[in-house]
């Protein structure tokens, strides 16, 4: 277990510095292709990583690369710039219906209270909440792509990316949330900027409103239900529950060391002063609440470790390097990860 979490903070340690280009992999479309295909309702997207050849054909493919380089663009994006209410107002019209869309599946918690249960961990009444999350999310997501999208490409996409919008918020069988989920969320961000449904000049928004309102949902799902951790690491991992708002979060945080110090995250002054605005700062101050009862230290060792590193652009390069091999490297986690259309399976061009 401990030679887990060196191994980690090592990836995080010796990560070199980012590419000034890394983003030209991105997916942003350069002109918006008309979607229109009889195998997306046909067919729809499954299921492809059963083996860890499967696993290998992924990891090294352009495709998981395009992932990367999307996630190292949106962090790019997103350097100094903080989460709040006003970006709202001047955001696209696509991100503003993708944002309306999560306010309501968090407004849907209270039609679900907690059912009384002999088990402490994973209320049945989230079964319920993800039934509706399938019966309506996709009516939601066309309403979304109604604001780019021709009447005729609508229900295509919508009809694609369902599946990948309720795999985002968790198991509704095991009850339990991880960041294979979370991963769900971001392909379909993916998707949606490879088509061009989302555009370059949305990559900040993304993250700072849509990302950020995806994480508040998925914040009062975990407390009101009790969600389990899926494929938690234990002790030794980042997070229980999630990867993307450290990665993002640090980006953030990129040279405001002097405000915000590495080291300073766990104090209750820092917390109170920034968790509304810097997702990194929001994440550690989520992960002490859900484990109190022992120091930081104890609780989340490598996030603690993580204090040491005086750089937030280090902290954020060694992010990037783990999520790309604890997340989408890591059997457990991606072997659920859907491809289709939209996303198309690597091993078929091969």
């Amino acid at each position: 277990i401990l030679a887990q979490g060196v191994k980690g903070l090592a990836v995080l340690r010796k990560r070199p510095p980012m590419s000034q280009d890394v983003a030209t992999k991105a997916p942003w479309a350069a002109t918006r292709a008309p979607w229109a295909s009889p195998d997306v309702v046909e067919g729809g997207p499954r299921k492809r990583i059963n083996t860890q050849t499967d696993l290998e054909v992924f990891t090294s493919s352009q495709l998981c690369e395009k992932f990367v380089s999307f996630a190292c663009e949106l962090g790019v994006a997103v350097r100094g710039s903080p989460c709040g209410p006003e970006r709202l107002s001047s955001a696209s019209a696509t991100v503003r219906e993708l944002t309306d869309m999560l306010d309501e599946f968090e407004r849907w918690v209270d039609d679900f209270p907690p059912l009384q249960q002999p088990m402490r961990f994973g209320n049945r009444a989230f079964s319920q909440w993800h039934e509706r999350l399938v019966e309506r999310g996709e009516d939601h997501l066309q309403t979304a792509l109604r604001t780019t999208l021709p009447p005729a490409e609508v229900t295509a996409l919508a009809t694609e990316l369902a599946p990948y919008l309720h795999g985002s918020f968790g198991d509704p069988r095991r009850i339990d949330y991880g960041t294979g989920h979370e991963a769900s969320f971001f392909a379909m961000l993916f998707a949606l900027s490879s088509r061009g449904v989302l555009a370059k000049s949305d990559a900040a928004d993304i993250v700072l409103v849509v990302f950020a309102a995806y994480i508040r949902v998925m914040r009062k799902l975990q407390t009101v239900y009790v969600l389990e951790p899926a494929g938690s690491h234990g002790v030794w991992g980042l997070d229980d529950f999630h990867a993307l708002p450290f990665l993002f979060g640090s980006a953030q945080l990129i040279d405001q060391e002097q405000e915000i110090p590495t080291a300073s995250v766990a104090k209750e002054e820092i917390q109170a002063a920034y968790a509304d605005r810097y997702l990194y700062i929001d994440a550690i101050r989520q992960v002490m609440l859900m484990k109190r009862g022992a120091p930081f230290h104890e609780t989340s060792p490598m996030l603690y470790d993580i204090t040491s590193i005086s750089s937030w652009l280090k902290i954020h390069n060694g992010l990037v390097k783990m999520y790309r091999v604890e997340v989408l490297g890591k059997f457990p986690v991606i072997r659920h990860f859907l491809f289709g259309t939209a996303i198309p399976w690597p091993g078929d061009s091969q």
